[in-house]
């Protein structure tokens, strides 16, 4: 299997599907901007967010719609955040021109912890896209994005407009 890499969205894109389905998350630009893996999820390319840790991540309790990466020290992917993506709206994050170097060296664990766990990834991601678009977990589907509805979206999705 070839190795996960990082990307980031198109701001234009998450613009996009957030008008679609509110619960996309925003991208924040410059400052930190929306990062993560992709990944085939049935017949289309998701993008799953990674999150930075953070204290509260001690008190999450692991599940199909979040993954803590090294037990939270080095964040987490929530697969309830990813959203369809096509390659129009990928922008491939290069970890070496990253001038915070601290940031760039909880990317570079976060990714080789991704990848050395990368079965364990998209079974999270399989499991969290089934049990939303076939409804069978209602907590699930109240904190997921509307999966089948972005999927309809992105396939509208016109960059040159």
């Amino acid at each position: 299997m070839e190795p996960l890499k990082i990307y980031r969205v198109e701001d234009k894109y998450v613009r996009f599907l957030k008008s679609r389905d509110p619960r996309v998350q925003d991208n924040k630009n410059r400052s930190r901007p929306y990062v993560g893996i992709v990944l085939y999820v049935g017949s289309f390319k998701y993008f799953v967010p990674m999150e930075s840790p953070k204290p509260n991540h001690a008190r999450i309790k692991p599940g199909r719609h979040i993954m803590k990466l090294d037990n939270g020290r080095l964040g987490l992917l929530g697969f309830n955040n990813m959203i369809p993506i096509p390659d129009s709206a990928l922008i491939r994050f290069d970890i070496n021109a990253e001038p915070d170097k601290q940031y760039a060296d909880l990317l570079r664990r976060q990714v080789s912890y991704i990848n050395r766990n990368k079965a364990s990834v998209l079974d999270h991601a399989s499991a969290t896209y089934y049990q939303v678009v076939t409804k069978k977990n209602q907590f699930l589907c109240s904190i997921s994005c509307d999966f089948a509805k972005l999927e309809k979206a992105s396939k509208q999705y016109d960059p040159s407009r």
